[in-house]
């Protein structure tokens, strides 16, 4: 069904940045333009049956995607060859090869077109497609005006509707809403069961594990492994766990400076009571702690996970504790077991930077903002199991290009602060993200963190004014309105801060309020009839060390 022999495959990167084609044209025609050669696929050679539910496993960068590609003959291999018997659906990537200024019927048959189906077949297939996709309703819609989870629902009934010799799928099983799921997992099952030809590249080995009968490890392009699914997933594991030892030995090998870290914070981006314990956010350490009290030592909180690249939130539903990766654009997702916190679940896709996580406990779903690129995504709890995306959508009345550092729940409504220098509320019960009103704000707050309502007045936290200097102000307000004309309180003084407000908490009867940048440290404040009382400090680290300096950058 397919054979893959000596397959190699290199690329040309210019070690120059170019910036125009008048720069390029001068370089080349001087002879100044040098490239270093990079090998994504080394000498790869397996063969797949008929039939065959194969899995491609291996870190970042091991060749995966590249071998797909190599596969569905959207690339040629620079040596080697690649025989394949039948019709291929890459899922690479769902929705590429959509026209967004073209309707979904329209694009129903262009993207069949590209999986290489005639028209005629496609027409006898597209009350299926359309049935299955739930968008009956949509097809005389430009896609441009889907949301992500509708255009991959599309794209997915496509792919999988067109009954292929070979399906490719690329990291991409969680489409649509839980129902959606639900169904998309089933028809895969029945394409598997049919006797089509499966690839499937997951950085899930539990997934692996459930649909693949043979498994290829890569790793930095060559083949480590091929053979029984729980052989060459054992052998990963446990490579990925030696790989993991010797890191943490060579860390624990640097010098002893390099650990006084682990001894204070540095920008504690939240702090939250889930259950009986304490965790927090300590962002530019890259990890989260957890503690039952606030009167230990930074050094004696226990670890949820130290390898998330500058997180901000941590929720939980009381089963599942949620963290965002700001730097690998991705929400990894923890379960306690036996005492013990584990990493069950990674959700991608959500846009560049997720920078803020909040549950809603009155319709149990989790709200997320990726602050660079203005999506906000809903994610669900899945029967205890899994935790289910079910929307993804950049909402146009946020700034292109602005920075969105935080979403809030006011009086069952949505708050975005920062990014558009103004305060914007959404309605937010029905996912619909409309939005109802926004407020004005000076050029001294624009850059705000946070924004909470406590008892008659409006708490807000600032990093920059609207020149994107560092500002750090905390002022409260009654009425939105009244910020227009700068008429609020500054209250920065009063609770003796020294660096940039941060995130706003509630734990029991206080409010508990983050500091970071430049200073490092958690208070926490009662107000008793809108008068602020009862400051306490905690964990104030004060300026950032030249140990924790070193950790940021590490």
């Amino acid at each position: 069904m397919i054979k893959v022999e000596n397959v190699t495959m290199k690329f040309r990167m210019a070690n120059d940045r170019i910036n125009s084609l008048k720069e390029f044209v001068v370089k080349k025609t001087l002879g100044k333009i040098t490239y270093k050669e990079f090998t994504a696929l080394k000498n790869v050679s397996f063969s797949i049956q008929k039939g065959e539910v194969v899995g491609i496993i291996g870190n970042n960068g091991a060749g995966k995607s590249t071998l797909l590609k190599v596969i569905s003959g959207i690339m040629e291999p620079t040596t080697g060859s690649v025989k394949v018997q039948g019709s291929i659906a890459p899922m690479l990537e769902l929705g590429a090869g959509f026209d967004v200024d073209l309707t979904a019927r329209e694009n129903i048959f262009l993207n069949g077109a590209v999986l290489g189906y005639s028209k005629k077949y496609l027409t006898e297939r597209y009350d299926d497609i359309v049935e299955f996709s739930e968008l009956a309703d949509f097809m005389d819609v430009p896609i441009r005006n889907f949301s992500s989870g509708m255009t991959m629902r599309l794209a997915f009934s496509i792919a999988t509707l067109v009954d292929p010799d070979i399906l490719i799928v690329d990291e991409i099983l969680s489409v649509g809403d839980g129902s959606f799921q639900k169904k998309s997992a089933k028809r895969m099952r029945e394409l598997m069961s049919g006797g089509t030809t499966v690839i499937l590249v997951s950085h899930s080995i539990e997934q692996i594990r459930e649909m693949c009968s043979k498994v290829i490890w890569l790793e930095d392009g060559l083949v480590q492994m091929v053979g029984d699914t729980r052989d060459v997933c054992r052998a990963y594991n446990d490579k990925m766990k030696n790989d993991y030892l010797i890191n943490e030995q060579k860390t624990m090998s640097k010098k002893e400076d390099n650990t006084n870290w682990k001894t204070k914070l540095y920008t504690p981006t939240s702090i939250e009571k889930i259950g009986e314990l304490y965790f927090i956010v300590d962002c530019w350490h890259h990890r989260v702690i957890y503690n039952s009290n606030l009167t230990d030592p930074i050094e004696n909180w226990k670890t949820l996970s130290n390898n998330i690249g500058d997180p901000h939130s941590i929720v939980s539903d009381g089963i599942f504790y949620l963290v965002e990766d700001g730097q690998l654009n991705e929400v990894k997702v923890f379960k306690k077991e036996n005492n013990i916190f584990r990493q069950i679940q990674i959700i991608e896709q959500l846009g560049r930077r997720p920078n803020r996580l909040i549950y809603d406990s009155d319709n149990k779903k989790y709200y997320g903002i990726s602050a660079m690129s203005q999506h906000v995504f809903v994610l669900s709890n899945e029967e205890d199991e899994t935790i289910i995306c079910e929307k993804v959508i950049r909402l146009g009345y946020l700034k292109e290009g602005s920075y969105i550092r935080s979403i809030s729940l006011i009086d069952k409504e949505l708050y975005f602060v920062s990014g558009p220098g103004k305060i914007i509320v959404a309605n937010y019960m029905n996912s619909s993200f409309d939005k109802l009103r926004e407020y004005k704000v000076p050029f001294e707050l624009q850059g705000m963190n946070d924004i909470t309502k406590i008892g008659s007045y409006y708490y807000i936290s600032v990093y920059q004014n609207g020149a994107g200097e560092i500002a750090p102000r905390l002022v409260r307000v009654k009425d939105l309105d009244d910020l227009a004309e700068s008429k609020y309180e500054d209250i920065y003084a009063e609770l003796g801060l020294e660096g940039v407000p941060y995130n706003f908490s509630f734990i029991e009867d206080r409010v508990f309020l983050t500091e970071i940048d430049s200073y490092s440290s958690i208070i926490s404040f009662k107000v008793d009839g809108d008068k602020i009382i009862d400051v306490c400090s905690y964990y104030e680290a004060g300026p950032a060390t030249d140990s924790s300096l070193w950790r940021r950058n590490s």
